[in-house]
């Protein structure tokens, strides 16, 4: 009993290790900071030969994949490609409201006692549709990754720090995350 445990235990951290790793990458984009850099031609023409119809707003490099943020139909988009110019999928911030029903049902009942922080929805090429959100109570921050009928692929769960006079003074995150949170 006790060796199944601890090999589900690995397992689900390696499982946790490699899926924090990509949402790392959409939580980058939230940073303030924006560097100008050299985009590849290959990505520039792989975004063009996509979006016709819009202009890159800005690029950044995040783990190795070229990040483009750009406005179309009135609503910011990232469009994720490597660094060949393949493109991997497409997402942009969206409120609580327009997450599916057995997302928001599934939050809403195994999560009652947190509220929803912020919710990105992500189309990959190679895996389809998934939602992340940033879940928030007095003592804790979730970051779920859900699929769109409600099943968990993850969970994040981090304590939130506050200094000697109970002033929140950050959550322990990985620093990649701070700008988002502070």
């Amino acid at each position: 009993m006790f060796l199944l445990t601890k090999k589900l235990i690995t397992m689900k951290k390696i499982i946790f290790t490699i899926t924090v790793s990509a949402y790392c990458l959409l939580i980058t984009i939230t940073a303030d900071a924006q560097q100008e850099m050299d985009v590849p031609q290959a990505v520039k023409s792989s975004f063009n030969h996509l979006f016709k119809d819009v202009q890159a707003s800005s690029w950044r490099q995040v783990f190795g994949t070229y990040l483009s943020s750009f406005n179309q139909g009135n609503a910011w988009r990232d469009a994720y490609f490597t660094k060949e110019g393949v493109f991997k999928g497409i997402g942009r911030f969206i409120t609580p409201d327009l997450l599916p029903m057995m997302v928001k049902e599934k939050i809403d009942r195994e999560f009652s006692d947190y509220g929803i922080l912020e919710v990105y929805q992500y189309d990959c090429v190679e895996n389809g549709l998934c939602f992340f959100a940033v879940l928030e109570n007095r003592r804790h921050v979730l970051i779920l990754k859900m699929t769109p009928d409600g099943e968990i692929i993850y969970i994040q769960k981090s304590r939130i720090k506050y200094d000697n006079n109970k002033a929140r003074r950050s959550i322990a995150l990985n620093p990649v995350y701070k700008p988002f949170y502070e």
